[in-house]
């Protein structure tokens, strides 16, 4: 027979007393007063408090039973993440020079705490972001007063004038869109330009004396497109990480100028600066530490006013004031080919340009120059974050010399040294603040070490367990795992935080915990992100017959599957794995081929904001992913971590509408139910295999059919112009489709119309870019998009002068 869940008594007061009362008639019919001051209704109210006590009791036995039962199945509840993000100090009113800030910085945002992980030299300068965005289309007579101005640049009848817009990178503000600026698409020279400004009414000579010779330490983080990262098969031993951002640096080095003291001169040259310390800021938020140089090369260029801006100049400020607060220009930009002349300076490279094209000398990731280069946000004095709060030694204990000794922490989430290592420098000697450490005979202190599971432990061997959400430390039992002696102290330094209260907005990070040197002011420019609720203990309950089935192990699609849906921090609406499939050799003749041992997980998120219809994982959730997996995968598994590849689709269909029925009505449900359709998200049928004709189908507010709701658009699965139809037809209010077209576009950007299928292969899913529903025949699909526009050259063609356009005046 099934076995039935227990049924537990939940009645609250009011309802044991409003039982009792009604019973009263029944056994003492005599008793007839009821009143508040009545004795008996007293006695009454008295037993229903007791009781209602005894049963909140009684029901709490049950919870604490699952609770033993998770500990007995070794099953632990997933801690709280900590949020992690990225700060910059301001030296504006402090004096004016550089001021070193170690690790271990403690920040607020209200009353939650973060911990800087890398430290940083504050000096009195701000960045300002500036790039040359290709202008668009001019009328012949404003190009020809453009020519005239600059006649001076226009050698020969072949010359050209390249004209650009002078643009700020925009500030991310909170409740706007990140600004995002693609080095490849929306420059004319691939570059970045960064304007260091010094602090107002202060001569520039004194900041340049100030930062010369100093480390600068510049925050980027990055707006990614990225397919996704990839967990190779782990057969040979790591290698050491290399110091590589993928972007080149420079920084202005004009000729001094003999006749007047601090001032620049001559051709654009720039030295380039090798980064002292780099993370790869291309594909993460991350930090890039610069030396300056001595304050004799600090010098910029004494423009005349026809000269501001053009060529291979710093782009045109026309903010007057900031102009005047410039100490200097560095460039970032993507590595090019090898330069046209090069010599060696102290260490550096100076690059002389020609033509008005400025040569990168090698550097860059692998020394590609495909590589996607999508900048957000790029900052000076940055320092990267971790929602944390260090504890050092504190005192947990003193040993019992029993088998199975548990302590418990005074402070939960603890952060695991693994995330610690994580968020430490690359190269750092210490991954963060932990250690357990136990007293022995001689009044010294041995470090003992944290491990997964005692069994494997020795007798011998110094070892414990943590349950991070729980707090609680365990030792072994003398035969596996050493035990902590008799009257001998235990201590441990830590660091525990994590939740969602560490997801916070721009500039929510507003003050330190102790006040900092020289009166700085700290500022998050970005939001936070990472941030996570540990899990409850309903959640660890349905997550049981998943940890049994797999014990947090992926071996088999269904695993991968589990197991990426349970990723801590960050919200799945879709999970599809791909075992056997490559998606990097997806559209190559080798497409159809089975790759054993690889398998791709393709993950939606539940919901974007830039893309609500059609949801993207960014880089940090894809990240996050893989490294959730790469612990729990087979060491001999390559797995890839995908978001979707939408393919661009729009459609136009022509309706006659059933008399009585309100046209704007029908047309917006036709339109509604084909978004339905269409969805990575509940789009498809459940089936999988197209549209359901049932005539007795009944809708829902947004006109699509109630049974039609699937897991999202199935795999591989094409858009054929009749399943549309087939949609669209069961429509409330529709009476008949007179026509459907059907365009899509292709990876070359060349658009297909009116076909009557878009096939889907891979990981290819389709967006609905553009819909169109008219009364009697269809449009033609090509009135909904225009054709693609193509950003501006990495490098400027030849015998072409890069010049700015003239602000308009009133």
């Amino acid at each position: 027979m099934p076995i039935q869940p227990l049924q537990l008594d939940d009645r609250s007061f009011e309802q044991l007393y409003a039982e009792a009362i009604s019973r009263v008639p029944v056994h003492t019919p005599e008793w007839t007063n009821f009143n508040e001051s009545d004795p008996g209704v007293t006695i009454v109210q008295l037993f229903a408090f007791m009781t209602e006590n005894l049963l909140y009791r009684s029901n709490r036995i049950p919870e604490t039973n699952r609770r033993k039962f998770l500990s007995l199945l070794n099953i632990g509840l997933q801690p709280a993440t900590p949020a992690q993000g990225l700060i910059t100090f301001t030296n504006d009113r402090g004096p004016v020079q550089a001021i070193p800030l170690d690790v271990g910085q403690q920040v607020l945002a209200g009353k939650v705490a973060y911990t800087t992980r890398t430290p940083v030299n504050v000096l009195p300068v701000t960045a300002v972001g500036f790039y040359k965005k290709p202008q668009p289309a001019l009328d012949d007579a404003t190009k020809q007063q453009y020519r005239q101005f600059y006649q001076t640049f226009l050698e020969s009848d072949i010359d050209q004038l390249l004209l650009y817009q002078s643009k700020q990178l925009d500030t991310p503000a909170a409740g706007k869109p990140l600004p995002v600026v693609d080095l490849i698409q929306d420059t004319i020279d691939s570059s970045l330009w960064l304007a260091l400004v010094g602090p107002p009414n202060i001569p520039i000579n004194t900041v340049r004396q100030a930062i010369a010779g100093q480390t600068i330490t510049l925050g980027i983080y990055p707006s990614v497109m990225s397919s996704g990262p990839s967990l190779p098969p782990l057969t040979s031993p790591e290698n050491t990480p290399q110091l590589d951002p993928g972007l080149n640096f420079y920084i202005a080095a004009p000729l001094a100028d003999p006749a007047t003291p601090g001032v620049g001169m001559g051709d654009p040259r720039y030295t380039r600066l090798k980064p002292d310390y780099a993370e790869d800021v291309l594909d993460n938020p991350g930090i890039v530490q610069l030396t300056l140089p001595a304050y004799p090369t600090l010098l910029l260029w004494d423009f005349g006013p026809e000269e501001d801006g053009t060529g291979d100049y710093p782009p045109l400020v026309e903010n007057t004031d900031l102009k005047s607060r410039i100490v200097t220009w560095l460039r970032i930009r993507l590595p090019l080919p090898p330069p046209l002349t090069t010599t060696t300076q102290a260490g550096s490279t100076t690059v002389q340009s020609q033509a008005g094209m400025q040569q990168d000398s090698g550097g860059g990731a692998n020394g590609s120059t495909n590589r996607q280069a999508r900048l957000t946000w790029v900052g000076a004095n940055a320092a990267h974050i971790l929602q944390s709060v260090p504890v050092v030694k504190e005192p947990l204990g003193v040993g019992t010399g029993g088998p199975d000794q548990t302590y418990r922490l005074a402070n939960t989430p603890v952060i695991m040294p693994d995330v610690l290592r994580a968020h430490a420098m690359i190269g750092a000697t210490s991954a963060g603040t932990f250690a357990l450490e136990v007293q022995n005979d001689n009044g010294g202190w041995d470090t003992w070490q944290l491990i997964d599971d005692l069994y494997a432990a020795k007798p011998t061997d110094k070892f414990y367990t943590l349950d991070p959400e729980a707090g609680s430390v365990t030792f072994g039992s003398g035969i596996n795992g050493f035990r902590p002696p008799l009257n001998k102290n235990i201590r441990i330094s830590y660091e525990y935080g994590g939740g969602s209260a560490g997801q916070v907005a721009i500039g929510a990070i507003n003050k330190s915990a102790v006040p900092l040197p020289g009166g700085m002011k700290v500022e998050n420019p970005l939001q936070t992100w990472g941030a996570s609720d540990g899990q409850s203990v309903s959640d660890g309950e349905r997550s049981i017959t998943h940890y049994l089935r797999n014990r947090d192990r992926c071996v088999t699609a269904s695993d991968f599957s589990d197991v990426t849906l349970h990723t801590p921090g960050v919200s799945l609406g879709r999970v599809e794995v791909l075992p056997l499939f490559n998606p990097i050799m997806f559209g190559t003749e080798n497409a159809s081929q089975t790759w054993p041992g690889t398998i791709t997980v393709m993950v939606v998120p539940q919901y974007d904001q830039e893309h609500p219809d059609t949801p993207e994982p960014d880089y940090l959730t894809l990240s996050t992913i893989s490294a959730w997996l790469d612990q729990r995968r087979l060491v001999t598994t390559e797995v890839y971590v995908r978001g979707p590849e939408y393919v661009s689709i729009w459609v136009t269909l022509g309706i006659t509408v059933i008399r009585g029925q309100v046209r704007e009505v029908v047309q917006k449900r036709v339109m509604d139910a084909l978004r339905a359709y269409l969805s990575p998200l509940f789009g498809g049928t459940p089936a999988g295999s197209g549209p359901t004709l049932e005539a007795d189908c009944s809708a829902d507010s947004s006109g699509a059919c109630g049974s039609q709701q699937g897991t999202g658009w199935p795999l591989s699965t094409d858009v054929r112009a009749s399943d549309l139809i087939g949609v669209a037809m069961r429509v409330p209010g529709v009476q008949v489709v007179n026509s459907l077209y059907l365009a899509w576009k292709l990876p070359d950007d060349t658009v297909i119309t009116k076909t009557d299928s878009v096939p889907m292969a891979g990981l290819q899913l389709p967006r609905l870019e553009g819909i169109g529903v008219s009364i009697g025949d269809a449009d033609d699909p090509a009135d909904l998009f225009g054709q693609p526009t193509s950003g501006g050259p990495g490098t400027p063609p030849p015998n072409t002068t890069p010049v700015p356009t003239l602000p308009a005046k009133c």
